[in-house]
């Protein structure tokens, strides 16, 4: 299995396919943020929803928010729509009747063609694996809001493939559980209070020398907890490690847990 290496600054994993003999596989490990629209294009979305009112609902706060949005119910009005203009976006409702075939499509028309799935529910983490799988651009659980749905939307229309830290946490589990290795939760489980403690100012951004004057410590004796912590979560470098702690904390948010 390849190395997955994530973007120092946005522990970003990039677009690429992490799975042998899998489709297109895209994660990110920090929430959708959204983007300025400036003077960029308009975002063109096509919504694919077989509920009248849900679909209704959603071109309507859509194109409240400056989309231009058209929608479709099913695969005869979906392929219709494509016939009078490819849009950048096609946002599919995983609830609507043989989604798994109006997915397949979606993803086949136009290989600059971006697919956002939207109605997943994160206790069914195969669903969400499958889509990622397939090659979508975009992941959005029912328990996310609407801002973090436009986010997604204008950053996958931009051609950012984006997920949030929810479905990241299900994503990398996924690929620890191929790679054969422990889970991410496995893997904090060992650190030591010291290094977990080290692990959380990593991830709130601090250096060493930062580390060092905050908890009263050398800086030789913070660059080895930190060389003890990367070697025990079996990472190569502190944005990985940023990564493993943030998918542990998602997947087990209990806001009293330690996670050493």
């Amino acid at each position: 299995m390849p190395v997955i290496c994530l973007d120092s600054a946005t522990a970003r994993w990039p677009v690429g396919n992490p799975f042998p003999g899998k489709s297109r596989y895209v994660g990110v490990m920090n929430p959708a943020e959204p983007v300025e629209t400036g003077s960029r294009a308009v975002v063109r979305v096509l919504v694919v929803d077989d509920s009248g009112l849900n679909r209704e609902c959603v071109v309507a706060e859509l194109a409240r928010h400056g989309l231009d949005v058209s929608c479709a119910a099913d695969l005869p009005s979906l392929l219709s729509r494509i016939d009078q203009g490819t849009p950048e976006v096609i946002l599919l409702n995983i609830g609507t009747a043989d989604s798994s075939t109006l997915l397949q499509v979606s993803l086949d028309i136009d290989q600059h063609l971006r697919v956002v799935v939207f109605g997943l529910s994160q206790d069914r983490e195969s669903e969400i694996v499958a889509c990622a799988e397939a090659g979508v651009a975009g992941l959005h659980l029912q328990s996310e809001s609407l801002t973090q749905l436009l986010a997604l939307l204008n950053n996958v229309g931009q051609g950012r493939a984006l997920c949030s830290p929810e479905v990241s946490a299900i994503l990398l589990r996924q690929v620890y559980t191929l790679a054969g290795q422990p889970d991410p939760e496995q893997k904090t489980g060992l650190l030591t209070a010291r290094e977990d403690e080290i692990l959380r100012l990593i991830e709130d951004g601090l250096t060493n020398q930062q580390i060092a004057s905050r908890l009263s410590l050398t800086l030789h004796t913070v660059k080895n907890h930190v060389h003890n912590l990367l070697t025990k979560l079996g990472v190569a470098s502190r944005a990985e490690a940023v990564a493993v702690s943030r998918a542990t904390r998602y997947a087990n948010p209990d806001p009293g847990r330690r996670l050493g």
